[in-house]
């Protein structure tokens, strides 16, 4: 995989480098309700993010990728609570069970396509939810409790570099010959592989890519909620919020799942602090989400390129 140089780097790379880094700074000054609140923000992008490399990359929807945050949550749960790991170790344990799992369901479900991989990752995680809840050792059905203390910075540090690394790494293989072979394979995968282009290995590659990414987020999501519960964790609104986001801000873009999850998590935020409208939330973001993929199917980022021509050489 060849690493483009800092010269190719455009205005979206700069900009978000510059955001990345402005918050980092500025972290230790933040109050904590405010610094909470964005922890919660660079959870869903980093989730945002990950599925976008499956998503929006390949065109490969997974309505299943809450799996994948659901069991790094309970690794790291596991790891902190019975192996006496420190939370930072658990995240990367989350990590390497979500990238695993990907990599497994990935060897089944990626012969599907369509319609047929979507339901099989549905299934998926649905079957998983009901395994967790025989295993005695994940909490017998009621989940696993932490008492490791609030520590908002630590958390904060760590879904930061987590989120950094992922775009970077976005950023890398939608510019070099990966990113090429992805959008051959989203374009028409017949043709892809008749021009040579395995399409199998790369989609793996990005799928099991998504799952690490996923499971390292749901490793801090668990140390944020302090612990790892059944129902919780294996709520399928996690993976229609993070398809919600990449759709609102624009599938297979640099920009778009960090825009999608600003649109997406910060009104659910006002939503859940109102009762009268907390039950709405989801059927909102189901009509958003349906009203863009009918009428601007390139999310906020696409649309912008298409009418605004001075964007196309800025956002990507």
């Amino acid at each position: 995989m060849r690493l483009p140089s800092i010269r190719s780097f455009g205005p979206t790379v700069w900009g978000i480098g510059l955001f990345l880094i402005l918050l980092a700074g500025s972290a230790p000054r933040i109050p904590v309700f405010l610094l909470t609140l964005i922890i919660g923000l660079l959870i869903w992008a980093t989730l945002a993010y990950s599925l976008n490399l499956i998503t929006g990359l390949t065109g490969y929807v997974s309505f299943g990728h809450v799996v994948f945050m659901a069991l790094g949550g309970y690794a790291l749960a596991y790891g902190v609570g019975t192996l006496n790991l420190p939370p930072v170790a658990g995240v990367a344990l989350g990590a390497v069970v979500g990238a695993a799992l990907a990599l497994g369901i990935g060897l089944l479900t990626l012969r599907f396509r369509g319609v047929y991989f979507a339901i099989a990752t549905l299934v998926i995680a649905i079957a998983a939810l009901y395994i967790v809840l025989e295993v005695k050792e994940l909490g017998d059905g009621q989940g696993l409790y932490l008492n490791v203390g609030f520590q908002p910075l630590a958390m904060f540090y760590t879904i930061w570099v987590i989120l950094a690394v992922e775009i970077g790494l976005t950023y890398i293989i939608t510019h070099g010959r990966i990113g090429y072979g992805l959008r051959s394979i989203k374009s028409d995968e017949d043709a892809a592989n008749t021009l040579g282009i395995n399409a199998p290995r790369l989609k793996l590659f990005v799928y099991t890519l998504s799952g690490l990414f996923a499971g390292a987020a749901g490793g801090v999501y668990a140390w944020n909620v302090s612990g790892a519960f059944p129902y919780q964790a294996f709520d399928l609104g996690f993976s229609l919020q993070m398809l919600a986001m990449i759709v609102i801000g624009g599938m297979g873009t640099l920009l778009g799942p960090l825009i999608g999850t600003v649109a997406v998590y910060l009104p659910s935020q006002i939503f859940l602090t109102i009762p009268v409208l907390s039950g709405l939330q989801a059927i909102v973001i189901g009509v958003v989400v349906v009203v863009i993929a009918l009428f601007v199917p390139g999310g906020i980022v696409g649309t912008l390129q298409k009418y605004i021509p001075e964007f196309r050489g800025i956002l990507e």
